[in-house]
């Protein structure tokens, strides 16, 4: 993760080794295979999320029509932001297209990272209006 997390955070800040590892430990690392959900409809958000490695896709459904929002390829970060912020339920579904390699983290978690790091406090706001992430 360090590596392909580095080079995502590179776009935006140049982190130490030091505040780089202190980001990454913020994370847990889940497998996923093909077609399984990350996060499911009317599912609370409290989670950001790292892909590391593979693809996923978010979606909605209405009327059992399936309707793509996004396709998401590693490295990025993602969630249903909306939702994250406002303390609400997720609106969509976000699936695995292929085998995938996530890291987690608890939204307070990064708050908390925030209130005692600038840098950190810049980047995540840099990457949340990032419209190519979580939109």
């Amino acid at each position: 993760m360090l590596h392909s997390l580095e080079q995502f955070t590179r776009k935006y800040v140049e982190f130490n080794s030091t505040e780089l590892f202190t980001l990454a430990s913020l994370f847990t690392s889940i497998s996923f295979n093909e077609n399984d959900i990350v996060i499911k409809k009317n599912q609370q958000v409290s989670y950001i999320y790292f892909l590391d490695s593979g693809v996923l896709k978010s979606y909605i459904e209405n009327n059992n029509n399936i309707y793509n929002i996004k396709f998401y390829f590693n490295p990025i970060f993602f969630s249903d932001i909306d939702a994250l912020l406002k303390r609400k339920e997720s609106t969509r579904n976000f699936v695995t297209v292929k085998e995938s390699n996530v890291f987690m983290a608890n939204f307070e978690d990064i708050i908390r990272l925030n209130e005692k790091s600038e840098k950190h406090k810049c980047f995540f706001e840099m990457i949340f209006e990032d419209d190519y992430m979580f939109n």
